[in-house]
């Protein structure tokens, strides 16, 4: 008896010393969150919606691979999926688009959908949004708000309100300050006198912010948003305005087309853009259901070396582990996305 009271102390001396290292250890590695369910995640994953899955989401096509796309050209050396140089001091833009089938006052006050929408806007450096119901003019000033909980730090411009007087519709583009700088005093909306687009096309000019201003890659993104009921005609128009935005006097030659477009790639290149022009999406579905590609992102493959050749839809519903209910709530279009190099020329 004796000898066991003598180990006592030293037993609960040890344990008590074990107790406190594990303790040590969780406190450095870890982080504990929330009070009536306790979780505990590593500190070196970052949360959701600041990991980087684009990559593993990303539909890779034949023009990306090296391959021939729908449209029967190769794709060129300078569009050939590269890997992120591990030393590249900037890492590449991505510039997106979104139909969001709709986006109004239901949508915001819905917490689901308004959570759905913000986290994916995050993944993008820069996204124009289509779509948007033009009756309530604080919509998208409240839905940037939304995205910057946390401290996020994103800002907006908007296109005048266009299409049915019953219905009409603002054209959006969101961006990161972090990552582009934009020259409010170069937005504008595509001149049309003859109204031959229901909803007019809005343009933005943009510099990355990281690199140099003597090195940093400047551009001009055109927002687009096609009347499905008029797509014939209007789709026929976007090869004059991507050359009236690249003539507007500003000097740019770097014209990001991105929108809905109402149209797939194996019909917008080879009969109506031209081979000149390249897709991110190639041969590939951007809705929720995977029966249609509408929405695309285009560029002058002989202008805009920047293009990595890396593109497609972001799969939202695998993202979020989300149904298709779910999904449509927020839109029944996926986002789609193009990766630039933050630097002039294509250089790293």
């Amino acid at each position: 008896m004796e000898e066991q009271r003598r180990k006592g102390p030293f037993f609960l001396l040890v344990v008590t010393l074990i107790l406190l290292g594990i303790g040590f250890y969780v406190a450095q590695h870890f982080e504990i969150a929330g009070l009536d369910q306790v979780t505990i995640t590593p500190k070196s994953e970052r949360p959701a919606d600041e990991v980087d899955p684009i990559d593993d989401l990303m539909f890779v096509s034949a023009n990306q691979a090296g391959g021939r796309s729908a449209g029967g050209y190769a794709a060129p050396a300078a569009y050939a999926a590269r890997p992120s140089d591990p030393e590249q001091k900037v890492r590449n833009l991505r510039i997106g688009s979104w139909a969001l089938s709709g986006f109004g006052p239901s949508k915001l006050a819905s917490e689901e959908c308004r959570l759905n929408l913000t986290r994916v806007i995050r993944k993008f450096d820069v996204i124009a949004l289509q779509q948007i119901t033009a009756v309530e003019r604080d919509l998208v000033p409240r839905l940037v708000d939304q995205i910057n909980e946390g401290g996020r730090n994103f800002d907006f411009v908007l296109g005048q309100p266009s299409g049915p007087s019953d219905r009409p519709e603002q054209l959006a583009i969101l961006f990161n300050v972090n990552r582009v700088q934009i020259d409010r005093s170069q937005t504008y909306t595509v001149a049309d006198p003859q109204d031959q687009m229901t909803y007019a096309p809005m343009v933005a000019w943009f510099r990355a912010a990281e690199p140099s201003v003597q090195s940093a890659w400047t551009f001009s993104v055109v927002n687009v948003r096609v009347n499905l009921a008029r797509a014939p005609v209007e789709v026929a128009l976007l090869p004059g305005i991507f050359a009236s935005v690249r003539s507007d006097g500003r000097g740019e030659d770097d014209v990001v087309m991105a929108g809905l477009f109402q149209a797939d790639d194996s019909y917008l290149i080879p009969r109506v853009m031209g081979t000149d022009v390249v897709a991110a999406v190639d041969s590939t579905t951007t809705d929720i259901f995977s029966r249609h590609q509408t929405c695309n992102i285009l560029v002058d493959r002989n202008r805009t070396n920047e293009f990595v050749g890396r593109g497609g839809p972001v799969d939202f519903l695998r993202l979020f582990n989300l149904n298709l209910s779910q999904a449509e709530a927020v839109s029944s279009h996926l986002p789609v996305f193009g990766e630039f190099t933050a630097t002039e020329g294509g250089g790293g």
